[in-house]
């Protein structure tokens, strides 16, 4: 019986802990190709996470450079093909999140002077919004992090006025109520058999 109680006390604070600490990192290397440049849909999704492009005025979608391209930053990045192209990143099945930094590099580095500038907004749970711009220079690529952009249920920029590439988006999955209270349930079941084990 005491171990099936201490199994289930484990149980319940790994699942706990494990929703606690769910950040992640969007790296598109699951695109990277060889070739010069590869499109695709208007919806992406990693790690429980969507990416849309939202633009309502062209058919165009994202894509990244293949490594062949002389526009190739490193690592693949995900573009968006249109002209101001909107996207709009969620977490899959809604949710809120945290977003601490993005990669941003011009698309065609090395040819763009005044290099570009780049807006975030996000909305967060409660209706609140938050906006940030970033100016992404012709120097290779660049990590910025943003400030304010938490418990978020969506985050839209655009290409405002030249293209860019992004890459290595960070977000963390904020646990919901019922997650912290699993947390607490499984150390609190933990500490009861401990104290248990000592008086008995």
């Amino acid at each position: 019986m005491k171990k099936s109680i201490l199994a289930l006390a484990v149980v319940a604070f790994v699942q706990g802990f494990a929703l606690h600490a769910s950040a992640a990192t969007l790296t598109f290397e699951s695109l990277a190709s060889a070739d010069g440049t590869v499109g695709f849909s208007r919806t992406y999704t990693e790690q429980g996470f969507k990416l849309d492009d939202i633009t309502t005025t062209s058919d165009y979608g994202f894509s990244v450079w293949g490594t062949s391209n002389p526009f190739f930053s490193g690592s693949t990045a995900l573009i968006n093909d249109n002209d101001t192209g909107s996207t709009l990143l969620t977490q899959v099945g809604g949710g809120a999140f945290n977003m601490t930094s993005i990669d941003l590099t011009v698309m065609y580095p090395g040819s763009t002077e005044d290099g570009a500038n780049v807006t975030f907004g996000g909305v967060k749970t409660d209706g609140t919004l938050v906006s940030q711009t970033f100016h992404v220079t012709d120097t290779g690529t660049q990590t910025f992090s943003f400030s304010g952009f938490t418990n978020l249920s969506s985050v839209t920029w655009s290409n405002d006025p030249m293209y860019h590439q992004f890459d290595n988006i960070y977000v963390t999955a904020v646990p919901e109520p019922e997650s912290y209270a699993m947390l607490l349930a499984g150390i609190g079941l933990m500490g009861v058999i401990a104290r248990r084990r000592r008086l008995g």
